[in-house]
């Protein structure tokens, strides 16, 4: 089982900040296979803004996205097609933004909907404690954040962790 797939953007800052963009996003799916895209400004966002504390949380710079980012047409076309097949989760309304905009950018539809991660857990029937341990389990394995692809995995990780019944609810919750 590869499916669903979880998917999270960074951003030149976040929206309360001012007008910002995405500029890396990862999927992950639940078997394990993830792809990470640095994503190259588009030339529409050429005069929005940017946040030095953004850019401290994730680590991406100008440079590296001018060096090193995809065009935004390519992103979304090998983003989509990782993901063909599989809804995607996300566990922030934020996540659908990113995509959104940069659809805009390259005047796209939406390739494919973005869930939200809670309907999923829902669904399922998965109980507070559970997701609670899975999601401890999971920052344990895999600690860090605010990078797209490590963020990405870890909600990965957190829905098989639950589908899969290998974790049992903490004594604290």
């Amino acid at each position: 089982m590869s499916c669903p797939a979880l998917i999270d953007f960074e951003a030149s800052c976040l929206p309360e900040y001012g007008q910002s963009y995405p500029i890396e996003v990862a999927v992950a799916r639940i078997d394990g296979s993830n792809r990470a895209w640095l994503i190259r400004p588009a030339e529409a966002w050429r005069y929005w803004d940017w946040s030095d504390e953004a850019e401290a949380l994730h680590g991406i710079s100008r440079q590296m996205l001018d060096d090193e980012g995809l065009p935004p047409a390519q992103v979304l076309a090998e983003m989509a097609e990782f993901v063909a097949g599989c809804p995607v989760y996300a566990d922030a309304d934020l996540d659908e933004f990113w995509l959104e905009v940069l659809c805009q950018a390259v005047g796209a539809k939406l390739p494919f909907p973005v869930y939200y991660l809670g309907e999923f857990l829902k669904d399922g029937g998965y109980s507070r404690p559970q997701v609670v341990a899975a999601l401890e389990e999971a920052k344990r394995l895999l600690p860090k954040e605010h990078l797209a692809r490590e963020d990405a995995k870890r909600l990965a990780m957190v829905v098989k962790l639950l589908v899969d019944g290998e974790v049992e609810p903490s004594s604290r919750t």
